[in-house]
């Protein structure tokens, strides 16, 4: 209380005066300028927040347009891959048609062959067995022989046959 004794009524009335009045003034004179200076930063923020938006926005348009464009070029990538396959499936299918013709013809030109060397060995054996034949009876006409000579004339013609 004694704090109370000390203050002087008519100063701390002026004082309040003169914060009051400071207070209109800086309400007048600066609060309303660095309102003004706060307000026009906050709505620059603020616009700068939505183009901040629109670009975020933009960026995602065109991610998802560019992930269209990849999944586009993909798809005609596997489709220009199977159009590929199909081909060279369709290829590999006249290949081996043209190699199974080419492989019959070399199997019939072969068997033609052996039928024809066949023949003409068996022409040729035909021959010879004439051939020794013819000699084998000129011989024994040739010859007057006997029985015993005879079977040798045989059995060496025989022989003949079997080394021929």
């Amino acid at each position: 209380m004694e704090l109370f004794k000390l203050l002087n009524t008519s100063l701390v009335a002026a004082q309040i005066i003169c914060f009051l009045i400071l207070l209109g003034l800086m309400k007048k004179f600066l609060w309303k300028p660095v309102f003004s200076i706060l307000e026009a930063r906050k709505a620059h923020v603020q616009q700068e927040m939505n183009k901040l938006d629109e670009a975020k926005a933009d960026v995602a348009k065109l991610k998802a347009e560019y992930q269209e464009f990849i999944d586009r070029v993909d798809e005609m990538a596997k489709k220009r891959l199977r159009e590929i396959e199909g081909v060279g499936e369709e290829k590999a299918h006249e290949i081996r048609d043209h190699a199974r013709q080419e492989a019959e013809r070399i199997v019939e030109d072969a068997r033609r062959e052996i039928r024809f060397e066949l023949a003409k060995s068996r022409e040729m054996l035909k021959a010879d067995v004439v051939e020794m034949v013819i000699k084998t009876t000129e011989r024994m006409i040739q010859e007057k022989l006997s029985f015993e000579d005879d079977r040798k004339i045989i059995d060496d013609f025989l022989s003949e046959m079997d080394k021929k």
